[in-house]
């Protein structure tokens, strides 16, 4: 797989971009369970490896989702958005999980749920990961390897990536969730290309 001289492609792994369905929160709104299920698994995977990404928990980051789709179905006849479904969705996790951190107070747990996190993380991409990009086995291990150096990013240049080249989020939608200037977001991107070419360089050279 070549590697784009003005561009390094990485391919999501099972990542959905979900329209904003109008139809959809209507239908919530109305109390249809069928819809809400839809909602829920259609963004439960994507959203929980964001709120990974900051509270570095499993725990708080499956109860982070679980807080904000309890509190959409609970409310759901006074839901409003103003925003897309998205973004609205990734604003909540992301407020909750910082609401949730607030509350935290066992440091060394989280440090310890980091650690083995990511060698879980690891250990998943690397069954069956070829089979799941359904690429040829040499990409395949280019593609993680590049997820692998992401891992190693400051965290929220990391995030930002992964929110535009895992779930497909544009800069102005990455900015409203994180509550960054679109600027900032073009910069971290930027920065975090420029990271990942060096690496790689680097290991091409090294070989």
């Amino acid at each position: 797989m070549a590697l784009d001289s003005q561009e390094i492609q990485v391919q999501a792994l099972n990542a959905k971009d979900v329209p904003l369905d109008s139809s959809l929160v209507a239908a919530i709104k109305g109390g249809d369970q069928a819809a809400f299920e839809q909602l829920f698994f259609d963004y439960h995977p994507a959203l929980i490896r964001f709120a990974n990404s900051i509270t570095r928990s499993r725990e708080l980051s499956r109860d982070t989702v679980q807080d904000v789709f309890l509190k959409i179905w609970r409310n759901r006849e006074h839901w409003s958005i103003h925003t897309s479904l998205k973004v609205y969705l990734y604003q909540s996790v992301r407020n909750q999980a910082l609401n949730l951190l607030e509350k935290q107070k066992n440091r060394y747990k989280l440090k310890e749920s980091l650690q083995v996190d990511y060698a879980m993380h690891i250990s998943a991409w690397e069954d069956g990961f070829q089979k799941k990009l359904d690429l040829p086995e040499d990409d395949a291990r280019l593609v993680m390897n590049i997820w692998m150096m992401v891992e190693k990013m400051p965290t929220r240049r990391k995030m930002v990536f992964e929110l535009h080249r895992k779930d497909g989020l544009s800069y102005k939608e990455i900015a409203k969730v994180l509550d960054l200037s679109v600027k900032t977001v073009e910069n971290h991107m930027g920065q975090a290309i420029k990271f990942l070419r060096d690496q790689l360089t680097q290991e091409k050279n090294s070989r």
